[in-house]
């Protein structure tokens, strides 16, 4: 699966720009940064919770599993886990489910046949971390991710409302699909193509993105249409050959695309982000894949200017480190 990009090369201070946790102190947005600011934001949270602590996807990482168990019986507070089975099959949640169930939390599985790779944290019923990483110890040092914490009930309420649906659904007995409950800046998949092809195609002057996957027939179109309009494309990814075809395409359409090294660099992107003219951003856990878009249980936000301003400003500063950073990828090389 690793690659060599020939006549690519990434300048040696390819490092992580300085980490930070942003947010306006008097909006409900705060992001953070991975991975400079570290996961202590995270247990933090879990830590602070004194009512619920609802939690999806990956974990592997044991101080948030000792987070969750103190919190259930240091202080009584209800914890509920769904972890998923499908994606690596149960291998990277299964001590997690292990240790968490031997100690009398409430964890389950997600079907063996649904991707849930919606990556979320509810606090209290008063807060949701919406991210773009997953809690697995090995790729904190060198994942590019972030998540967005939100404290708006227009967001956490539906976002809670969907977790129990999903979570009592899977313990039916006949696990059937719940649809997600919506919300005005909420992007949900299954069926969650639209507002990322829709927002590629308002651009005006700038289209920037970062994801690990780039190979869905609609977006890829999408792209290439937006760059044909003029509109400054640049698009930030790991190099993997699985995605040439892809960089191809909207490189002849005028998408810049860098890459950063499959192997022996600081920095991995990991990280799913659709920022257009400054103005509007999508984050979340969507890849640019036909099962990630179309398929899997995911969350994104979808923010702007007028709600978001601090987030807008950190991740377009952050995205344009990380582009200087990569090399260009040999068909957007001019």
């Amino acid at each position: 699966m690793l690659s060599l990009c020939v006549g690519c090369s990434v300048n040696s201070a390819a490092t992580p720009a300085p980490g930070h946790v942003v947010g306006n102190t008097t909006g409900p947005y705060r992001l953070i940064q991975e991975p400079d600011a570290g996961y202590a934001p995270i247990t933090d949270m879990i830590g602070a919770a004194t009512h619920s602590v609802r939690l999806v996807y990956e974990l592997n990482d044991d101080a948030v599993v000792q987070a969750l168990i103190a919190a259930q019986r240091q202080r009584h507070v209800k914890v509920q886990v769904l972890l998923d089975a499908a994606f690596h099959g149960r291998q990277t949640n299964q001590t997690a489910y292990t240790n968490l169930h031997d100690a009398g939390i409430d964890v389950t599985w997600a079907p063996s046949d649904t991707i849930y790779h919606e990556k979320v944290l509810v606090i209290d019923d008063t807060s949701a971390v919406v991210g773009t990483g997953n809690l697995v110890r090995k790729y904190y040092r060198s994942s590019r991710d972030a998540f967005v914490v939100t404290t708006s009930p227009a967001d956490v309420d539906p976002i809670r409302a969907t977790f129990d649906d999903d979570y009592g659904a899977l313990r039916s007995p006949t696990h059937s699909a719940t649809p997600a409950t919506p919300g005005q800046r909420l992007v949900w998949s299954p069926a969650g193509r639209g507002p990322f092809v829709d927002q590629i195609a308002a651009a005006t002057t700038s289209l920037d993105i970062t994801t690990e996957e780039l190979k869905d027939a609609a977006i890829l179109t999408a792209i290439t249409h937006t760059a044909r309009r003029g509109v400054a494309c640049r698009i930030v990814l790991t190099e993997d050959p699985a995605w040439n075809q892809a960089i191809n395409q909207v490189s002849a359409a005028g998408c810049s695309v860098h890459l950063l090294p499959r192997s022996g660099a600081p920095l991995y992107m990991h990280e799913k982000l659709l920022l257009t003219d400054h103005n509007s951003l999508i984050i979340g856990s969507h890849n640019l894949s036909t099962a990630s878009l179309r398929d899997n249980r995911e969350l994104s936000l979808h923010l702007d200017q007028s709600c978001a301003p601090d987030v807008l400003a950190a991740i377009a500063t952050t995205f344009e480190h990380d582009y200087q950073q990569a090399a260009p990828a040999p068909s957007s090389e001019r």
